[in-house]
């Protein structure tokens, strides 16, 4: 048997038919349902005029309706696009233009933007779950080869249009099973990811289900409130987040402190690094739990991971490659940077994406000869590079130290976001921060941070100036704050940067020199 998504998930389902796949408050979802509604839906698809190889964007928040629709698409031969439904028009538009999907699936509460294009079909998901005539079931996509697409995922498109990431249904399937290896993942294992599927993390979420055989607990609201009621309704034992849910589950207003964890055994996390303070406190919090901290893009599914026995030693590293992967840091003239040299940090091994969906330029730019590849090869491997910066220590841990979009060069020398941040955190005052620059005459960047003052604070930028300078280098030292009740997020839970450079720019006519 072919190994693609649907078969894997056809054997998972066998093992085990009865079992809950997926919960949402009220509603559950077996494997054998699963699969049924699954089929019934590749059915109408079929019925309909989908090919091989069509793309269909689905349109929905994470639900029973969502994975169904998801495994449908594999079990007729189609291309899975996810998207989210809270995304911007000019994305969406984008992102239909890029892809020319067959039709498009949306549920009950994911109204289409407004578009000046022509859109492809629209499928009402409740529409076909209640049509009573359902066509004979054929599996084309049971016959997809493991080098075959299966997903198309978006970039967040914060510092230019977003791409669209296109992996392998073998990419996807290694990808879990060597995720699922190292954190220890059985079918016993009850998981709640409150991360969209829209985003890749969340998304390798579901394949977990998919897969391995994870029971998959949804929030029935992803905010605090939400994902503490998960927890106490349905006592999950891995927790799979992002910094900035955890840094409000333990900074902000939630019932977090009083929710009883105690049934979990994992706490993973991946979309950037933990604040140290709140990574302490998380620490603190499953004394009980394995903490993994990952770092991966959504080109490579997953690059590295930090053994949790490592955590509390080397709080800032994101570990080394995950099996089948080698991490390396490469100088901008392309030669191997030494120990403790800052370069690009590039994925070599397995898991690299297929490209970026109809765009050829971006994939040449991103997907490149590997580095460290023997001469004289007829087909030389590939390696991502991840215009990430990172460095790795003489004991072969990897640091992040920022995007290369985001770095910046105050008075003629060069900052790392990252570093004002952890230092800004490091204060006290503030339960969340952005550092960003904007573009001065003399200065190159101008250094500004983005914050949230900790709760019962006052005059927070006037202390956390005196802070900076008595600290930090003057090229360091932020210029300027922005004070929010909570910062700006993208859909993915990032901080969005084109958001807090446009309040920056609409305020700094008002901003004096020491603001």
């Amino acid at each position: 048997m072919t190994d693609n998504l649907w078969n894997a998930f056809c054997a998972t389902s066998a093992r085990g038919p009865q079992r809950t796949a997926i919960v949402k408050g009220d509603q559950r979802l077996s494997f054998d349902e699963w699969r049924r509604h699954a089929e019934r839906w590749a059915s109408r698809l079929g019925a309909v005029g989908l090919r091989r190889h069509d793309r269909v964007v689905v349109w929905m928040r994470p639900s029973p309706d969502m994975a169904v629709a998801v495994l449908g698409t594999w079990a007729a031969g189609g291309i899975v696009v996810l998207m989210d439904p809270d995304e911007r028009s000019l994305y969406f538009a984008h992102a239909v233009e890029r892809v020319r999907p067959f039709a498009i699936v949306r549920g009950p509460d994911a109204a289409l933007p407004e578009t000046d294009g022509v859109l492809p079909t629209v499928i009402d998901f409740a529409e076909v779950d209640a049509c009573e005539k359902t066509p004979a079931f054929a599996a084309p996509g049971g016959s997809a080869l493991p080098t075959d697409p299966a997903s198309i995922v978006f970039t967040s498109g914060s510092t230019g249009r977003p791409k669209g990431v296109t992996q392998s249904h073998g990419n996807l399937l290694r990808g879990c099973r060597a995720v699922g290896g190292y954190l220890g993942l059985t079918a016993s294992d009850s998981l709640l990811c409150p991360v969209p599927w829209s985003f890749d993390y969340g998304f390798g979420q579901l394949l977990s289900t998919i897969v391995l055989g994870v029971n998959h607990v949804l929030p029935t609201a992803n905010n605090p409130f939400g994902v503490c009621a998960a927890i106490e309704a349905h006592g999950p034992t891995v927790f799979a987040g992002i910094p900035s849910l955890f840094t409000y589950l333990l900074r902000g207003v939630s019932p977090f402190r009083a929710t009883d964890v105690s049934s979990i055994r994992v706490v993973s996390n991946t979309g950037g690094s933990i604040p140290a303070p709140i990574l302490e406190e998380l620490l603190d919090r499953f004394t009980h739990s394995r903490v993994c901290l990952n770092y991966g893009l959504t080109e490579t599914y997953r690059t590295a991971y930090l053994d949790p026995a490592l955590v509390r030693d080397h709080p800032t590293s994101i570990g080394r490659g995950i099996p089948g992967v080698a991490v390396a840091i490469v100088r901008e003239d392309g030669s191997i940077a030494a120990p403790e040299e800052e370069g690009e940090i590039v994925h070599r091994g397995d898991y690299i994406c297929m490209g970026y969906w109809n765009d050829p330029e971006a994939t040449a730019r991103s997907i490149r000869p590997d580095p460290l590849a023997p001469s004289g090869v007829c087909v030389p491997t590939r390696a991502l590079f991840t215009g990430d910066y990172g460095v790795i220590d003489e004991r072969g841990l990897l640091y992040f130290r920022g995007r290369r979009d985001h770095q910046l060069k105050s008075m003629g020398v060069r900052v790392s976001p990252t570093e004002v941040e952890e230092i800004l955190y490091q204060s006290t005052l503030v339960r969340e921060t952005a550092v960003f620059g904007i573009k001065h005459d003399f200065l190159g960047d101008e250094v500004w941070a983005a914050i949230v003052p900790s709760g019962g604070l006052e005059n927070v930028p006037s202390t956390l100036r005196h802070y900076a300078r008595r600290v930090m280098s003057p090229h360091m030292a932020p210029a300027r704050y922005l004070v929010f009740d909570e910062l700006p997020k993208t859909r993915t839970g990032k901080v969005d940067y084109v958001a807090l450079k446009q309040r920056a720019a609409a305020e700094a006519p008002s901003f004096g020199a020491q603001a």
